[in-house]
């Protein structure tokens, strides 16, 4: 198990409750001073712009404050509001947030997780809360928005352009997640959720729960005449996840030049996924001069995953199955039957646990005054352990092998009909049925194997600036500040094994059934079942694996970044033409190292290193209104993203070829590794943006055209690089003639450009019909994104870049009249290549090798509709009952191999997933 180092333990201890301590005093020692002045209502220049709009509630109210948060705003931005406390328009953060333009979600076992923004993946962008960066949950900076309940964010806006005060850019764009702030509402509010929660394949697998619930309470008021405002939500959820897939082991040419299907892996896959979820805020404004909010976010996180199915190795040279009768079309084999088949029944398991805790303070000072200071400090820490669990069983290797007929399938999705009845426990046995991990050193089968992985991500991070009115040069104010964050991230897999029978056993019986998996969906029928949990308990024992290849992919990454920028506001005129932006300057001054083991065999050598260096980046942003609410907005930006934490690991394998120790070329060196890079400087991309924007009366609508042009100057890649191993034990041999070798890591190269044009059209029931049948509206946005970015380096071949789809759309349809609500949305993304698994961890290999894992996704389309009735007036006032239903159209992730959709690599099927569920407003 990994052990945190002292530095780590000294921010774990000092930081946290340093903040907490300083929080709690300032608080008390304002709350004090507050005695002496008068009650002020709030000040209106104070308040939110996001929390204002002039319409009415629902989801068109919402689209009307998003469009004028929109508008308002210097940059270039796309904005989604709460229809009311505790409730965005979508049940997921993810889900609202592919109803914007530009923007994509990736499904991880049938859920919206991670996003692209204009073709960029996570890796690319910065997500934070409440203005402050959050650490992750991966082993990269890519948050996972599944950890962020909805019911407890007020708004989101991603930033599209940069800006000097927006510390944490990235390239693709900046994510806020925003809560609510109690003092810029009126009035106590509060609201309670409730949902039932079910899906449309059913229960796939015993011994798991199928159906689930969402519940949520919101609490906001203001007290001491507006002075003190104090907000708190708490969100809990058990929601189930059913799927059904199939993996293609790979596709190799027979002979003849056919591809054939070298081995198959199918589950069916119950997930259940429990979050409970709090938010607080405290906020006070005892006088127009003095100001300050507390927020704390804490979420508890966990998902427990059973996948039941059978594992076929079907590959002549990879097993002694026989291929015969075969049907052949266009260089496919497409029917055939395979003879002595040794299929392993999996009963597996992942378990996943994180948290995620969040605190921050904002202060502002001398408000009103000629140099208002603001002090903003945060700290974001989340824990995360895996647990993978597999099981084999299946008939003796004595028994003479299965026959299996095989066809290809609509999709070319294979149907597989045995001939041995996979529900008869009297025949089957806990065994190594297919022979692939050896025997144990008593000469007992190992049917099972286990891992665990592990992520700890720590950030502390201060931001101090002050404005000064300037009416000079332009110039409306300067304001000048810095932000300061220190970051600790460590993360890899702990020591895992093999799960032994006992003595020299080759099979155990097979445990009581607790029923039967179907999987009919691919022809193989049903498939006896039991508790993989309680076979670990009573019949097996572990034996932890004794390599050191897992050390290799541990690493630890401390990073200090302190950016210091100014920023020039600008508000004037050229001739008739009202101006507004700003022009700033920002410095990135970088303090990166890594630590960790070089691993070969159980030979293991600690490495560290790092990395000084800054980055200049400069943005300017202008806005020329027009005519009356119509926009022409300007954006040119050096942008930044820093690398991925696991490219930038020390950590690294390596190996030694004595037959190679009198050479003294390079490209024959007895030297050689592979893993990651603690030197490598960020992304960086200078960006072009110009958006016409045109917006209706009292926000009912707008229309928005958007182009932009990255020019990535500088992209990672893996490589080869020579490195020197002096003080690196030899393995075999005598002393070699030379110590350089060659390395594969990430390296920073070449770049390219990736440009696109993006459209939003947002018109409500006003703009649309006629009175008489007023309460229709439609919003709908499109984005073409092309990219001449070659991710694996100049020379290496041509691909789309991880996450890229060229065409990215979605619309929504709605009415909304008398308390009745009915939306029907539908997003589609073209098709892109992605990392997906189908059991436990993705590795988190980057985009930086052909080999890395990726797979080209087929093109997605997915329809989602909610219905909701309202009461607003008699004794019911302030209910609302809702029909929700996802993926209505059950549309599947399909990825395929070398972008040939004839060579299924993935095939999941999730169906729809519907709630029904009661809110109440108090």
């Amino acid at each position: 198990m990994h052990t945190p180092n002292l530095r780590y333990k000294f921010v774990r201890r000092s930081l946290l409750p340093g903040l907490v301590t300083g929080l709690l005093l300032s608080q008390s020692a304002l709350t004090m001073s507050a005695q002496d002045n008068t009650a002020n209502p709030p000040n209106k220049d104070n308040v939110v712009v996001l929390d204002t709009f002039k319409v009415t509630a629902g989801f068109a109210g919402s689209l009307a404050a998003a469009a004028e948060a929109k508008q308002n705003n210097q940059q270039i931005v796309e904005v989604i509001m709460a229809e009311d406390i505790g409730k965005l328009p979508d049940v997921s953060i993810a889900d609202s947030l592919t109803r914007l333009t530009g923007v994509a979600a990736q499904r991880v076992n049938g859920r919206a997780q991670n996003i692209s923004i204009r073709g960029l993946t996570g890796d690319f962008s910065t997500t934070m809360l409440n203005g402050r960066e959050q650490v992750s949950t991966n082993d990269n900076r890519g948050v996972e928005f599944d950890q962020y309940p909805s019911e407890l964010l007020n708004s989101v806006i991603v930033y599209k352009t940069a800006s000097a005060d927006l510390p944490n850019q990235g390239i693709a764009g900046s994510v806020d997640l925003i809560t609510v702030s109690p003092l810029s509402k009126t009035g106590r509010q509060m609201s309670a959720n409730a949902y039932y929660k079910t899906t449309e394949l059913g229960l796939q697998t015993p011994g798991v729960k199928k159906d689930g619930y969402s519940a949520s309470f919101s609490y906001l008021d203001q007290y001491d005449g507006g002075k003190v405002g104090l907000a708190l939500g708490y969100a809990r959820t058990l929601t189930p996840f059913e799927g059904q897939q199939f993996q293609a082991w790979g596709y190799n040419q027979d002979a003849g030049g056919n591809y054939e299907i070298t081995g198959t892996k199918s589950y069916v896959r119950s997930s259940n996924l429990t979050r409970d979820g709090y938010m607080g805020v405290l906020e006070f404004k005892p006088s127009d001069n003095i100001h300050s909010t507390i927020d704390a976010y804490y979420s508890k996180f966990e998902e427990n995953q059973v996948l039941r199915g059978m594992e076929m190795p079907l590959y002549p040279s990879w097993s002694p199955t026989s291929l015969s009768n075969t049907t052949v079309d266009n260089g496919y084999v497409t029917a055939g039957t395979y003879t002595n088949v040794h299929p392993v029944i999996r009963n597996d398991s992942f378990v996943r646990n994180d948290t995620l805790f969040s605190l921050g303070w904002n202060l502002k000072i001398n408000e009103q005054g000629t140099w208002p200071v603001v002090f903003d400090a945060g700290y974001s820490r989340t824990n995360r352990n895996d647990k993978n669990l597999e099981t084999w069983s299946g008939f003796s290797r004595s028994v003479t092998g299965d026959t299996v007929t095989y066809k290809a399938n609509t999709g070319n999705i294979p149907v597989f009909t045995p001939t041995y009845n996979y529900t008869d426990t009297s025949r089957l046995f806990v065994t190594d049925a297919a022979g692939w991990n050896g025997t144990s050193p008593t000469g007992a089968d190992r049917p099972g194997y286990y891992k665990g992985f592990y992520n700890k991500d720590e950030l502390g991070q201060f931001k101090l600036y002050t404005k000064h009115e300037l009416n000079k040069f332009f110039m409306k104010d300067v304001e000048i500040g810095s932000t300061y964050t220190d970051r600790y991230k460590a993360a890899g897999q702990n020591p895992s094994g093999f799960e032994d029978l006992s003595g020299s056993a080759q099979t155990a019986p097979f445990p009581a059934s607790i029923g039967a998996t179907d999987m009919s969906f691919l022809g193989l029928g049903k498939i006896a079942a039991f508790d993989p949990f309680k076979l670990i308990a009573d019949t097996l024992t572990f034996e932890p694996n004794q390599g050191t290849d897992f050390v290799a992919q541990r690493f630890q990454v401390w990073e200090k970044v302190w950016r210091p920028y100014v920023k020039f506001d600008i508000d004037n005129k050229i001739g008739d033409v009202p101006v507004t932006g700003n022009l700033g300057f920002q410095l990135n001054s970088v303090d990166q190292s890594s630590a960790g083991y070089s691993a070969n065999g159980n030979l293991l050598t600690p490495v560290r290193a790092g990395a000084k260096y800054n980055d200049f980046a400069p943005s300017l942003n202008l806005n020329f209104k027009v005519a009356d609410q119509t926009f022409v907005r300007f954006s040119v930006a050096r942008q930044l993203a820093r690398p991925r934490m696991y490219d930038m690991k020390a950590s690294r394998s390596w190996s030694y070829n004595s037959t190679n120790s009198a050479m003294t070329d390079i490209q024959h060196s007895p030297w050689s590794g592979d893993g990651g890079n603690p030197e490598l400087r960020p992304w960086k991309s200078d960006s072009i943006d110009l958006s016409f924007d045109r917006y209706f009366h009292n926000n009912e609508g707008y229309v928005s055209l958007a182009f932009f042009d990255k020019k990535l100057l500088n992209y990672i890649y893996e490589a080869h690089s020579v490195q020197d191993f002096t003080g690196y034990p030899v393995v075999t041999g005598g002393q070699p003639a030379l110590f350089q070798g060659v390395n594969t890591t990430p390296v920073n190269g070449q770049g390219g450009n990736i440009k696109g044009i993006e459209f939003t059209l947002s018109l409500s029931s006003e703009l649309l019909t006629h009175k008489a049948v007023r309460g229709f509206g439609v919003i709908m946005g499109g984005a073409y994104t092309d990219s001449s970015v070659q991710p694996w380096g100049p020379g290496n071949g041509t691909s789309p870049i991880n996450g890229l789809s060229r065409k990215v759309g979605n619309v929504t349809l709605y009415y909304e009249n008398k308390g009745f609500s009915v939306r029907v949305s539908e997003h589609y993304r073209s098709d892109y290549r992605a990392y997906v698994t189908n059991f436990g961890v993705p590795q988190p290999k980057g985009d930086i090798n052909p080999g890395g894992g990726f797979a080209t996704t087929q093109a997605e389309k997915q329809v989602d509709a909610q219905v909701s009735y309202s009461f607003n007036q008699g004794q019911l006032k302030g209910l609302s009952l809702y029909l929700q239903a996802y993926n209505l159209n059950d549309s599947p992730l399909v990825t395929y191999n070398n972008g040939d959709p004839h060579q299924v690599i993935n095939y999941q099927k999730y169906g729809a997933s519907y709630s029904a569920g009661v809110s109440y407003k108090f």
